[in-house]
């Protein structure tokens, strides 16, 4: 009884391995299509100033992708730290898009 239940547990942690496999293979294949391309960097004040500039221009550059009738979820602007320097801290501007 012992062996069967050690040889099911085995077969168990298998699976769930080669499916943890697959799944991060299907990710990572899903995402090779896709590149990100720097728009500008925001370093015109304090880092708090330069964080609400990106954001601002994010959500108005994800607005007009949505009035231009995107449906891909990959494709869209985001915001992400930048070089900090002299205490502030840079953030830049990046669209995900379709190569």
């Amino acid at each position: 009884m012992k062996r069967t239940v050690r040889t099911s547990a085995a077969l168990l942690l298998a699976a769930a391995a080669t499916t943890g496999a697959l799944v991060a293979g299907a990710g990572t294949a899903s995402a090779a299509g896709y590149a990100n391309s720097l728009v500008r960097t925001f370093t015109t004040g304090i880092s708090g100033i330069n964080w609400n500039e990106c954001d601002i221009t994010k959500q108005e550059q994800n607005d007009i992708l949505l009035r231009s009738g995107n449906r891909d979820p990959q494709v869209y602007y985001y915001c992400s730290p930048g070089q900090f320097a002299h205490g502030e801290q840079a953030v830049n501007l990046w669209f995900r898009h379709r190569v």
